[in-house]
């Protein structure tokens, strides 16, 4: 916590911690003031640097602000503090010096290449509305909220929905999971094996 005293127009800095620019709402301030206060109202103000934009902030009832954030987006710099008070009617205007509150040092960020991928579009879809994953009708792999189909994507290998790499089936060795007319010319290659044949017929055949 930072904290300051005013007397009448002078400002102290009693208390301070390390700044880094890229706070935001971490830093406490509390002031005490002299009897010359009384009865005026107190406006906190910030500024980084001396040529800086000030940003004003009111002060409670019990002599507390944060700092605010457009302060401390520089670094590098000091940053000052400073006390505005008026009168009812703004008969009576009481501003401080500025006093240094201390150098803002660069705060630590995430670069680029630390920030999380960005989601695939299905994976934003999914997270966003979506209820789930389906083939669609015309075998790509759809994204469905209830029955309204979301957006779809191409499965490689084609074919309604399936893969073209048999390896890579699940429960591919379980019995009847490939019909004989799923396998080209099996059929007609079957119908040319002969049935049962008498020992004169199978001579026939081998001597024609």
């Amino acid at each position: 916590m930072f904290t300051l005293y005013a007397e009448k127009n002078k400002l102290t800095l009693r208390g301070r911690e390390t700044l880094t620019s890229g706070s935001v709402n971490v830093y406490d301030v509390r002031f005490t003031f002299s009897a010359d206060w009384d009865g005026l109202s107190r406006i906190a103000v910030f500024r980084a640097g001396t040529s800086g934009e000030p940003t004003a902030v009111k002060v409670d009832e019990n002599g507390g602000c944060v700092i605010p954030w457009e302060a401390l987006t520089k670094n590098g710099v000091l940053l000052y503090a400073g006390v505005y008070g008026t009168g009812e009617g703004g008969e009576i205007v009481l501003p401080t010096v500025w006093a240094s509150l201390g150098t803002i040092f660069e705060g630590a960020k995430l670069g680029q290449n630390t920030q999380p991928p960005t989601p695939d579009l299905w994976q934003q879809e999914l997270a966003g509305k979506a209820d789930g994953l389906d083939y669609t009708t015309d075998g790509e792999l759809g994204l469905y909220a209830g029955k309204k189909l979301l957006s779809s994507v191409p499965i490689q290998g084609g074919g309604g929905g399936g893969v073209s790499d048999h390896r890579l089936l699940s429960h591919r060795e379980d019995e009847n999971q490939h019909p004989i007319s799923s396998i080209i010319r099996l059929e007609e290659t079957l119908d040319t094996i002969p049935t049962a044949m008498t020992a004169e017929e199978l001579r026939k055949i081998l001597m024609t």
